[in-house]
This record gives C-alpha cells, sequence and structure tokens, in this order.
C-alpha cells in the first residue's frame, strides 16, 4: 500500500531560519509539494534577504543540480521581488536549486550570518524538487546469496546467549529507572546503550522503542531511552559502534576509541568492514529488548535518521517482530548509485573511493552490497514510515525513494517529502508533527501503575 505525502509549509514562501543571521532567503516551488510529472516545468522563485528585508541591487548565484552533479549556474542581481529559474524533467529525478550571494569579486560570501548551515557555508537559500518519484529505482544489483548470508548470520548470532550486564544509573526523571546496557553480540564490540522504564513495570505491559545513532563520535542518547519511558515504554537507545556507554563526551572521537577512517577501514570484505558488526548489534539488540520481562510481545518499534534510518531498515527486514520501522533521511542507500545515475551513499561518494573504484577496484562496491538499504527493503513486511527532504545532498532524496519503491506494495507503507527541507536535523523538525500522529496511532498510553 503506497501513501505518499508531502509538507504543507510551503503553500507559502519558505523562510530559511538562520540564528542571529543577517542574510536568509524566501524559497517557493509552483508545485507546493515539490513532486512533478516527467516533462513537467519546476519553477522556483527566490526572494533573498538581509534582516528579514528583500535584498535590491546585490549580486547572487543560482546553482541547478541534477542528482548531485552540476548542470547549470546563473548569477543574477537581486531586485527586491522574486527572481523565477526552472527546470524541465525529463526521466524520474531529483533537481536541487540553491543560492548564494556574491562578493565584489563574484566570490560567494560564507559564514555564520549567511550560511544556512555550517555543513553548507555559502548556501542562503535552497529547495529541491522530484520528477515521478514513483519510478525512481535502483539498478544496484542484489547478492545472489543476500538471503543466504543473512541467514548464516542470524544462526551464528543465536549461538552467543544473550546474557545482558544492566547497571543501574540514576535518573531525575520521577517515575523512570535508567540502566548503562552491554550485551554479548558477534563482531569486534558488544551492544551498548541506555535502557529506561517505568518504575514498577508489570510483566508483559510494556510497547518497546529501540531508537538508533546516528553516525557520529558520540554516546548513545540516554534522553530517548528516558522520553520514550514517559510515554509508558520501554525506551532502548544504543550506540551504534558498540563502545562503554556513560564515559563522558571526551573518550568518544575517531583517533583512539573510534577508529573507523570515515568508514573505509576494512571495507575491502564484508566481514571486516567497520559496519559489518554494526549489523549483529542491530539484531543483538532487538533480541535484548524482546527479552525483557516488561515488553508486551506485541508492539516493537524501529525509530532512527540517517546512519540510524539505514540501521532502522535492516532492524525492519531482519527482524520479523518489528511492527513498525520509523525510517528517516536514512544512509547507506545505493552504495553503487552511479549503476541507477544517483549519488552513491556516504563513505562511497567521499573522493578517496570513488577514484579506487573509478579506476576499477569493485571491492567496496560488493562488500557494501550485502549491506545495502535497497537490498533490504525487498524483506520488509511491517509497517513503514520514511521521509526525506528536496535539499538533502548527503543522503539524497533519489536514493531513499530506491529503497521506499523497492519495499512490497503490499506492505503498509509511507513516504513523507518536504522539498525545502535537508539533513543535520532539518528533515526532524519538519515531519515531528506527522511522527506524533503516528505514533499516536499505535495507541500507546501512559503507563498507570
Amino acid at each position: 500500500m503506497r501513501k505518499f505525502f508531502a509538507a504543507t509549509i510551503l503553500s507559502t514562501f519558505f523562510a530559511v531560519p538562520i540564528l542571529n543571521a543577517a542574510y536568509g532567503g524566501r524559497v517557493k516551488l509552483d508545485h507546493a509539494d515539490g513532486i512533478y510529472k516527467v516533462g513537467e516545468t519546476a519553477v522556483c522563485k527566490v526572494t533573498l534577504l538581509k534582516d528579514g528585508k528583500p535584498l535590491k541591487g546585490t549580486k547572487a548565484r543560482m546553482t541547478i543540480k541534477i542528482e548531485g552533479k552540476e548542470i547549470e549556474t546563473r548569477d543574477f542581481t537581486t531586485t527586491g521581488r522574486p527572481v523565477a529559474f526552472s527546470y524541465t524533467g525529463t526521466k524520474p529525478e531529483w533537481v536541487y536549486f540553491g543560492f548564494e550571494l556574491l562578493d565584489d569579486n563574484d566570490k560567494p560570501l560564507s559564514g555564520q550570518k549567511v550560511y544556512r548551515h555550517r555543513r553548507k557555508p555559502t548556501i542562503v537559500s535552497e529547495i529541491g524538487a522530484l520528477f515521478a518519484p514513483d519510478k525512481i529505482h535502483t539498478e544496484v544489483k542484489r547478492p545472489a546469496d543476500f538471503d543466504a548470508f543473512w541467514k548464516d548470520r542470524r544462526a551464528k548470532l543465536d549461538e552467543v546467549p544473550i546474557q545482558p550486564k544492566l547497571t543501574p544509573l540514576e535518573c531525575s526523571t520521577p517515575g523512570v529507572k535508567l540502566f548503562a546496557v552491554e550485551v554479548p553480540a558477534l563482531g569486534d564490540y558488544p551492544v551498548t546503550g541506555y535502557l529506561a522504564m517505568p518504575v514498577d513495570a508489570k510483566p508483559k505491559s510494556l510497547p518497546a522503542y529501540v531508537d538508533w545513532a546516528s553516525w557520529s563520535p558520540a554516546d548513545a542518547d540516554r534522553r530517548l531511552a528516558i522520553n520514550r519511558a514517559q510515554e509508558g515504554a520501554i525506551g532502548f537507545a544504543p550506540t551504534w559502534h558498540g563502545r562503554p556507554v556513560n564515559m563522558g563526551k571526551s573518550y568518544y572521537n575517531y583517533d583512539k576509541t573510534i577508529k573507523i577512517n570515515s568508514g573505509l577501514v576494512g571495507i575491502n570484505d564484508r566481514e571486516t568492514w567497520c559496519f559489518s558488526g554494526m549489523y549483529y548489534r542491530i539484531m543483538r539488540a532487538l533480541d535484548f529488548v524482546k527479552s525483557l520481562p516488561e515488553w508486551d510481545g506485541k508492539q516493537l518499534i524501529s525509530v532512527g535518521g540517517s546512519l540510524g534510518g539505514a540501521q532502522s531498515v535492516a532492524a525492519a527486514a531482519l527482524d520479523k517482530d518489528v511492527t513498525l520501522a520509523v525510517i528517516k533521511n536514512p544512509c547507506f542507500c545505493e552504495f553503487d548509485g552511479g549503476a541507477s545515475g544517483h549519488t552513491s551513499s556516504i563513505p562511497h561518494s567521499r573522493p578517496t573511493l570513488t577514484r579506487r573504484i573509478a579506476n576499477g577496484d569493485r571491492r567496496p562496491l560488493r562488500t557494501c552490497a550485502y549491506f545495502d538499504c535497497v537490498n533490504f527493503a525487498p524483506m520488509i513486511k511491517c509497517r513503514t514510515f520514511i521521509c526525506t527532504g528536496g535539499t538533502d545532498e548527503l543522503c539524497p532524496p533519489s536514493n531513499v525513494y530506491t529503497v521506499y519503491n523497492a519495499i512490497p506494495d503490499g506492505v503498509d507503507k509511507q513516504m513523507f517529502f518536504n522539498p525545502a527541507a535537508g539533513h543535520y536535523g532539518q528533515i526532524d523538525r519538519s515531519v515531528a508533527p506527522h511522527l506524533k500522529k503516528l505514533f499516536d496511532s499505535v495507541k500507546i498510553k501512559p503507563y498507570v501503575e
């Protein structure tokens, strides 16, 4: 069952929120939902601002990218009124419009009073559109032994006793108990994270949430687990990297404790890749939650964004007991994006790896095909909610749609698309009201003694 819906905030101009910033922009598409048919023309209108007022006589630059590749730049002078740009889609694809302000030497301005986000230091305003997203499909080849590989992994993990170690922690939230967790798994590291639940919860009384962590050198977020417990549920927030929790901020870094070299360590082999063990931990984290006496045995909800989104895809595919998967702007969609004319997922989009692949070394592609969300998608049978944004250049919307479209049609699935939202928390804020309705629909009631 396919369900598409989009953000409604673009029925008027979208004001780019920039904290204490002098510059910004109002940008909109002639289709408020950002969705077009092949052959239609997407018209983008932008008004660039200073201190909230339209700029006049200021040099600016518009850039159009198709599937992440720059196809046109055009310099213009602001007039204080909306300036229109357009692109006609010739196939199912993603188009991105980005806007910069220029100095007297035609160099883009940058800095905190300019950019929308620090990862895009010169972008004042941006928006994206999709042409025929329901027809965006992947050309990534699923390994012939994909199912056998994961069946074998599951069998090997089943030989390892769960045997969790729970360490009670102080929790200032009334009515909630909190634990640091370590659970044996396979690979170099165990499952680690934070578990929270209502005090004095009865056996088989609570639904369970697993909130997967995004890719950063950080501790798991105990607040996520505590918030779930406040809602009357089991909350488990595991790390993605398996290092101990509650070690202090300085402990978590890529130099000493999480050495993965931007995700390239061991990437020539499916057993040695630095993210390979994470998938054992995904399965074991779900095993652990289901082993808790307080779990009701009915509702198991998987939630994550970015790398957490990729983990949520895998959780839904690899564990039949997951009842709802929330997948926000997931990475690891189409490692071999070039096969479909799309951007390759990180880390394959990094120059060091793209050069290797271009020179004929396809071992990284063969390795990561076993962990690609598009190859997990056909295995998903539970209710699924996915969201993505038109300005997400780290985990592009075309890649995300290939996953959505690969989920079997009989599955209850929904897609949320916001043309003006990108990565780095933007899609989270945009989708929050819709997620509240979604979680309300699973009828989780506050825990009552």
